[in-house]
């Protein structure tokens, strides 16, 4: 599969995983610097898996905030998953008075287990993207942004939500 970053074409390494499938587990690490399992938030509500490049970059803010301030009346688990390190989301969550659930995927497993690794010159960061996993586990929406530099499309992601 293959994206752009301001219309130059990047590979996305791996397959992705799709709607009807079981999502990919992978061990992350939490802002308090433990490994925790992706699956162990599934289970009671759906999750939302909002996939950034770099949380310190505009576009990835206003999109870990959107779906922040979208997603607090709504009856799911949030969660942003990114390479930054554990220390950059929690200064990224001081900086903007917010106690987000972020993840680091600093071991780079999430990225291969959902097929999102991305070279940016050198660095390899996440596809944006977003998931929909219901409470068993299951992915019930599936959003691989075309433009990197690009916010995803909040509405339809909302949409997958109330029609679960």
């Amino acid at each position: 599969m293959q994206v752009t970053f301001k219309g130059d074409p990047l590979e996305v390494k791996g397959t992705q995983p799709i709607v009807g499938e079981r999502a990919p587990d992978a061990t992350l690490t939490n802002r308090q610097g433990e490994e925790v399992k992706l699956s162990s938030f599934f289970g009671n509500q759906p999750v939302v898996i909002s996939v950034v490049p770099d949380v310190q970059t505009r576009t990835c803010e206003l999109q870990t905030k959107r779906f922040s301030k979208e997603l607090a009346e709504k009856d799911v688990v949030y969660l942003t998953v990114s390479r930054n390190t554990v220390d950059e989301f929690n200064q990224w969550n001081d900086e903007n008075d917010l106690d987000l659930t972020t993840l680091s995927d600093a071991n780079r497993e999430f990225g291969k287990a959902y097929g999102l690794g991305v070279d940016m010159g050198g660095d390899e960061r996440l596809a944006r993207s977003v998931f929909l996993v219901d409470p068993k586990g299951i992915i019930q929406y599936v959003q691989i942004v075309e433009e990197i530099a690009d916010e995803p499309n909040y509405d339809a992601t909302l949409e997958a939500i109330d029609n679960l």
